[in-house]
């Protein structure tokens, strides 16, 4: 012991730096070099007395030396160490390494700091094999996704050769967590259940994963025909009173609503200020919104419930963006099929029609001479006839249904013959004061009280004569729903419909209404609601025709004795016609 205490302590201090493989430095307030260990001469290819007085600036690049300078500065001015900083750089003989840097004050007797003392570890070869460690974790996860269906073993294989790897393994399980819902959803969209029923197996399939932390109830939306609102079509564990509630839903109103209007993920942890539905009794808790978007058109939301004071985590929020696109393609699937059954069923219509148009125009043509020379032989007849006899009076009935008959053959011609369309730019706020300025008369007649709503409304180009047609036949029809009086109303408005803008033309009575299983074939011609002998079963098809040909369509919407309504819809923007 008395040996041990006999030796020098410069020895001692000589003899650690000379040996230790670290480099350990001293330097003064100005960044010299007072004092170098042999391990920190090697790293910069010289001898330690050839360091001192000199600086960092003259082993180093200057980026370098200038940050090592600043780091030591700082921890002068502060007195503060700094501990395990990392740096990377390349030495003057072109060489690149990586250590880990502890620069520490060096204070003197009295207390004074009077340098820095440095101690730095290369570990540029243990950061190397990091940097390979994270390239085959990349790799392996480039494969996981490549290969879902050996998604089970693979992760068994990588359980095993990352077991360190916490992080790792956990972002792997997650993934195959997504990966597994993803191909069940797709495997839903291949099977034979219904539109409904499939959304209702991807709603449980998502309240079904183990990990996402949510409660298990929830529900989908679709967004409605006017694309303003959303329907809600399926839902799990919601209260009766929710499914009132949110059957309908306006965009922008509570958080669904939020959500559809931005299409961004909606997340919030507690029932606030955003919750515009809600209930007495109803409990605590947060949502995520999901908004179901193709492209840039929203489809519809999910809905789903967590726990109050949930966390809003990255992974979920990734999990259900995926969902909520592979959901997309559930949806654009149905509405292809959807489409491709309408169009189907167009086409058999169209072609029906198109025989039943040629067959009448021929029809009309024949019978179109014979009822000329019957109209003709009819006037001369009317005007032998004596006054208040019989045989005028029949003559007089001859008369006025040959009329009526050319007046049906003129309808038959108009719908069966393709008509050019002379568009102008009109508002059509004008026409329907124009239209409704005709049935003034009529309507005070029959007790009918008319109603004008005239929304401003952009100019559009129609065919003015055209138009005023379909009017006229939508205004008459209404009246003579409403035998004993009732309210004919007549608006305008604009609204969007799948991203593209139409100027709305509505006309509704308060009369009895259309049969139910007549609603669908009022506009097929000859088909007529009236008695016989006082409609021609052209006009709705005729109006039909008519806007279909400047690119709109015409909606019908009755109840029974509430009345029907029945909206033209002209297109903004008119494509090519």
């Amino acid at each position: 012991m008395e040996s041990i205490k006999l030796i020098d302590e410069n020895e001692l201090l000589r003899t650690l730096m000379e040996n230790i493989p670290d480099s350990i430095y001293f330097k003064d307030t100005a960044s010299r070099f007072v004092m170098v260990n042999r391990a920190k001469a090697n790293h910069s290819n010289t001898e330690p007395q050839e360091m001192i007085g000199k600086t960092d600036y003259d082993y180093l690049p200057y980026e370098q030396a200038d940050k090592s300078k600043k780091a030591e500065e700082e921890v002068i001015q502060t007195g503060k160490p700094i501990i395990g900083m990392i740096e990377s750089f390349v030495r003057m003989d072109g060489s690149k390494v990586c250590i880990n840097a502890t620069k520490i004050p060096w204070y003197d007797k009295s207390g004074k700091i009077i340098g820095t003392m440095g101690i730095s570890r290369d570990i540029t070869e243990l950061e190397k094999a990091r940097e390979e460690m994270e390239a085959v974790n990349q790799e392996l996860e480039r494969r996981v996704q490549m290969r879902t269906h050996e998604l089970t073993n693979a992760n068994k294989r990588l359980i095993n050769e990352i077991a360190e790897r916490k992080q790792a393994e956990q972002k792997i399980e997650d993934n195959y967590h997504i990966q597994m819902v993803i191909n069940s959803i797709l495997m839903v969209s291949l099977s034979t259940l219904s539109y409904k029923e499939q959304l209702q197996s991807v709603l449980e399939l998502i309240l079904s994963i183990p990990w996402l932390r949510l409660q298990s109830k929830g529900c989908i939306f679709l967004v409605d025909g006017n694309g303003t609102s959303l329907k809600m079509v399926v839902s799990s564990g919601l209260d009766n009173r929710l499914l009132q509630l949110c059957n309908n839903v306006q965009f922008g109103t509570c958080l669904c609503g939020r959500s559809a209007k931005s299409q961004q993920i909606l997340f919030v942890d507690r029932l606030d200020c955003l919750h515009d539905i809600h209930y007495d009794g109803m409990q605590d808790h947060g949502h995520y919104c999901v908004p179901v978007v193709s492209g840039q058109r929203l489809l519809g939301v999910i809905n789903l419930y967590v726990d109050k004071g949930h966390k809003r985590d990255d992974v979920e929020e990734a999990f259900l963006h995926a969902v909520a696109n592979t959901t997309a393609s559930i949806i654009e699937k149905n509405k292809s099929e959807l489409e491709k059954q309408r169009l189907h069923s167009r086409l058999v219509q169209s072609e029906k029609l198109s025989a039943l148009g040629r067959l009448s125009a021929n029809v009309a043509h024949e019978i179109r001479n014979p009822l000329t020379v019957i109209g003709g032989y009819v006037r001369r007849l009317n005007k032998r006839m004596p006054e208040g006899s019989w045989e005028k009076e029949c003559v007089e009935t001859i008369y006025s249904e040959t009329l009526r008959l050319e007046m049906i053959l003129r309808n038959v011609l108009s719908y069966s013959k393709y008509s050019q369309l002379n568009l102008q730019i009109y508002n059509v706020n004008y026409i329907v004061d124009e239209s409704l300025k005709n049935y003034l008369n009529i309507c005070n007649e029959k007790n009918t009280e008319v109603k004008k709503i005239t929304n401003p409304v952009p100019n559009i180009l129609v065919d003015k004569n055209q138009i005023r047609q379909v009017l006229d036949n939508l205004i008459s029809n209404a009246i003579d729903a409403m035998p004993d009086g009732g309210v004919l109303s007549v608006s305008t408005e604009t609204v969007l419909i799948e991203q593209k803008e139409y100027v709305v033309i509505k006309v509704a009575d308060t009369g009895a209404g259309i049969p139910e299983d007549k609603i669908d074939l009022i506009f097929e011609p000859f088909f007529s609601t009236k008695e016989i002998g006082t409609g021609t079963g052209l006009g709705l098809p005729l109006s039909r025709k008519i806007v279909q040909d400047h690119g709109g369509f015409i909606t019908a919407h009755s109840q029974p004795q509430k009345g029907s309504i029945f909206c033209a819809h002209l297109p903004r923007e008119v494509d090519k016609l």
